[in-house]
């Protein structure tokens, strides 16, 4: 139970999977609909980006590119988590793979590239409910990727 009085990671886990299910179909309307509008400066470092995408006008910019460079983009969480920082500020942490199809010449098929990521997300509670204003993606260490692979592998192998 958290200390303030509600299971947040069970009101905000909700919350988490519609935002990245609009992933399919890259509905980045939808998932813009989910951060706080009021924010001033909403912050998005995705794990490709070289530097945080700071403002409306950087994340609107970096969602239009992303429909142009990607023809498919999946993403699924676990691992969710969630506390209060303050009665209106809830922090957030899970871990996301995402899958994605590049964009490419029509009649070129293309392999589907995918990856880890841990995801830590501040959120703000308006009066449309809990709203990001601050994601973060970041890839998972090179050593666990090696981990989770060789556990696949065995585990195709024991099947």
């Amino acid at each position: 139970m958290n200390p303030m009085g509600t299971d947040l990671t069970a009101e905000i886990t909700p919350l988490i999977e519609r935002y990245v299910s609009y992933s399919e179909g890259m509905n980045f309307d939808g998932k813009r609909a989910l951060w706080d509008a009021n924010d001033p400066a909403p912050l998005l470092m995705p794990e490709e980006a070289h530097e945080p995408l700071i403002g409306w006008p950087a994340i609107n910019a970096y969602w239009s590119k992303s429909r142009v460079i990607m023809s498919s983009l999946t993403s699924r969480t676990v691992n969710h988590r969630a506390r209060r920082v303050s009665l209106d500020i809830a922090l957030a942490t899970y871990d996301m793979r995402w899958i994605a199809t590049l964009a490419g010449p029509p009649g070129v098929e293309r392999k589907p590239i995918g990856a880890d990521v841990r995801v830590t997300a501040l959120l703000r509670l308006t009066p449309d409910g809990w709203r990001f204003f601050h994601l973060m993606e970041g890839p998972v260490d090179l050593m666990a990727m090696s981990c989770l692979a060789a556990e696949r592998a065995a585990q195709d192998q024991a099947q």
